[in-house]
C-alpha cells in the first residue's frame, strides 16, 4: 500500500474524518424534535451514508472486507443501544441498525467494484 505517498495521506484522512463524522451524528445528544420533518426517512438516509462512507474509505486504505465489515456491524447495534439507554433525547431503533448494515454492504461493494493501486504493485511483487 501507499500510505506514504499523498493519494495515501489522502486515504487515511478521508477514512478519519468518515469515522469522525459519523461518531458526531451518532453519539451527540441531540435535542427533542427532529429539525428536518420535511425530508422523510432522512435518519435512515444519514445511517446508510454514514456506514457507506466507512465501509468504503476503510477499503481503500487497506482494511480486510470481512474485519471492517464485522466491526461496523457490532458498531451499528452498539451504537443504537448506547442511544437508547444513554443519550438524553435519542433512542434506539432497530430500523437504524438496518439502515447501517446497508449502507455497510454498499460501502464495501462499491470499493470491492473499484480499482485500487495497490493491485499492480502486489501483482508485480507476486509475479517475481
Amino acid at each position: 500500500m501507499a500510505g506514504g505517498t499523498r493519494g495515501g495521506r489522502l486515504a487515511y484522512c478521508a477514512f478519519a474524518v468518515a469515522v469522525l463524522v459519523n461518531l458526531y451524528l451518532l453519539f451527540n445528544p441531540g435535542s427533542p424534535g427532529d429539525p428536518a420533518p420535511f425530508v422523510p426517512h432522512r435518519d435512515k438516509i444519514v445511517h446508510f451514508l454514514s456506514f457507506a462512507a466507512i465501509a468504503w474509505t476503510g477499503r481503500r486504505v487497506g482494511i480486510g472486507a470481512l474485519p471492517l465489515g464485522a466491526l461496523l456491524v457490532g458498531h451499528a447495534v452498539e451504537s443504537e443501544l448506547v442511544q437508547h439507554f444513554l443519550l438524553p433525547h435519542r433512542s434506539g431503533d432497530p430500523f437504524d441498525v438496518l439502515a447501517d448494515v446497508c449502507g455497510i454492504g454498499a460501502g464495501l461493494a462499491l470499493a470491492g467494484r473499484l480499482p485500487r493501486r495497490e493491485a499492480h504493485s502486489d501483482a508485480a511483487v507476486a509475479g517475481s
